[in-house]
C-alpha cells in the first residue's frame, strides 16, 4: 500500500469513526446530534457521501503488492526445504568474484516458482575481453548455485556497469566509480 493510500485510510477510519459516533449518539437519544444534523446542507451530505463511497470502493478493491518472498521452497519426498534468498545471492556473489577480471560486484536473486533469475551488476578491470569474461561468469554462477543449492537456474544476467580505476568528476571533486 502506498504512503497516499496510508493516509487516505486514516482520514477516511477517522470519518467514518465519527459518523458512527455520531449515529450511535444520536439512537441515544442524544437531541444535539439530531438537531447539528437537521442544520446541514443536504447538497453537502450528498457530496460527503458520494466521497466517501468513492473512497470506501477505492479500498475494496485495492490489491496491496504481496511481500516478495524471502526464500525459495524445494518441495521434496522428505519434507520441504526453504533456501533463503539472500544465502543464494551470497553463492553467486562468491563465484562470480573468483572469476579473473571481476572487480567489483552486486548480485541480485529473483525466485520463479522452484527456479531462480540470477542479476548480477559487475565493475570490471581494464583490459579484460568483457565477451569471454562475462561468459565465463555466467558459466560459473550457474553451475555453481545448481549444484550448491539444488535449484535450477533460470537466468544468469550480468549488467557490466564500469571499468575499475575509472574516475568520475561530479561538482569538482573526483570520484571512484562504484556500483
Amino acid at each position: 500500500m502506498h504512503a497516499a493510500d496510508r493516509v487516505l485510510l486514516r482520514i477516511y477510519a477517522l470519518v467514518v469513526g465519527l459518523v458512527a459516533l455520531g449515529a450511535a449518539l444520536w439512537a441515544a437519544g442524544w437531541k444535539a446530534v439530531g438537531a447539528w444534523v437537521s442544520g446541514l446542507d443536504p447538497a453537502a451530505v450528498l457530496a460527503a457521501g458520494i466521497i466517501l463511497l468513492v473512497v470506501s470502493l477505492r479500498f475494496l478493491f485495492l490489491r496491496g503488492r504481496e511481500p516478495a518472498p524471502a526464500a525459495v521452497v524445494l518441495h521434496r519426498a522428505e519434507g520441504d526445504v526453504a533456501i533463503a534468498l539472500r544465502a543464494i545471492e551470497q553463492l553467486a556473489s562468491r563465484t562470480a568474484r573468483q572469476v579473473r577480471g571481476v572487480d567489483e560486484l552486486r548480485a541480485a536473486v529473483r525466485p520463479e516458482g522452484e527456479r531462480v533469475a540470477i542479476r548480477l551488476k559487475v565493475v570490471v578491470k581494464p583490459d579484460v575481453a568483457i565477451p569471454a569474461m562475462v561468459e565465463q561468469l555466467q558459466e560459473s554462477v550457474r553451475e555453481y548455485v545448481e549444484h550448491t543449492s539444488g535449484l535450477r537456474v533460470s537466468s544468469v544476467r550480468v549488467h557490466v556497469s564500469g571499468i575499475a580505476g575509472e574516475v568520475l568528476w561530479r561538482g569538482g571533486r573526483e570520484k571512484r566509480r562504484v556500483l
